[in-house]
């Protein structure tokens, strides 16, 4: 993402797609979300990755993310699995804003985790409900966690079974490709950007990334989107 105009708060919202499959990875970028997971369709379609399999995403759990996944994706098998970072992430939030004491804080989160870890929600909704109240604040946001959590049920796997099968829990790869394609060039204190050259610029970092930018520039052509054998 990166701010076409800082000064009234209008914003390009480019969207960054890391695309993983048969040992090979495949950046995709565009400006706005729905976009992109179209390009990432385009691609699916074009190197026959969508025949006898199940697409799985990754997420933060953000819900403009789910909601162009199932309007771009819903005919096909797919699941969606909440990013174990971000889950972590949240938990330690809520938990900072409600326990008294960082020691007590850290105790209850690294339970929480465990629990969360091998895909067990409703023994860490029973946990966050029955806590000592003596050891929360008066303000505290553990309803809100346990919203949270039982809102992601049904995208929280059991993520020790994952690690020890050698699966992804992470979204990391996807991160790292964001930055690449749009943090470390373009969201820098006293830039702004237009839409199109902010897109473009994402594009042409994308191509770099997935090594695609010589045929390009030399043959106009982009590997990934050759023409389909007849």
């Amino acid at each position: 993402r990166s701010g076409d105009n800082a000064k009234s708060g209008v914003y390009v919202w480019n969207t960054v797609a890391n695309i993983e499959a048969k040992n090979t990875s495949h950046t995709v970028t565009g400006v706005g979300m729905k976009k992109t997971f179209l390009y990432v369709l385009a691609y699916l379609l074009q190197s026959n990755l969508l025949s006898g399999k199940t697409l799985v995403f990754f997420t933060d759990g953000a819900r403009n993310i789910f909601a162009n996944i199932a309007e771009i994706f819903s005919f096909h098998s797919y699941t969606v699995i909440l990013d174990w970072y971000h889950l972590k992430k949240r938990c330690q939030e809520y938990l900072s804003m409600s326990v008294k004491g960082k020691e007590k804080r850290n105790e209850i989160l690294q339970k929480l985790l465990r629990i969360l870890w091998v895909g067990n929600v409703d023994e860490a909704l029973s946990y966050l409900r029955n806590l000592d109240q003596s050891v929360l604040r008066p303000k505290n946001r553990i309803d809100d966690l346990c919203q949270y959590i039982e809102k992601h049920r049904e995208h929280i796997p059991p993520y020790a079974l994952r690690a020890e099968l050698g699966i992804r829990n992470s979204s990391n790869r996807v991160e790292k490709a964001n930055d690449l394609v749009v943090a470390q060039r373009q969201k820098h204190n006293g830039m702004s950007w237009s839409t199109s050259g902010s897109g473009a610029l994402a594009q042409i970092t994308a191509l770099i990334i997935n090594d695609e930018l010589h045929s390009w520039l030399n043959d106009g052509v982009l590997l990934a989107y050759q023409p389909l054998a007849a």
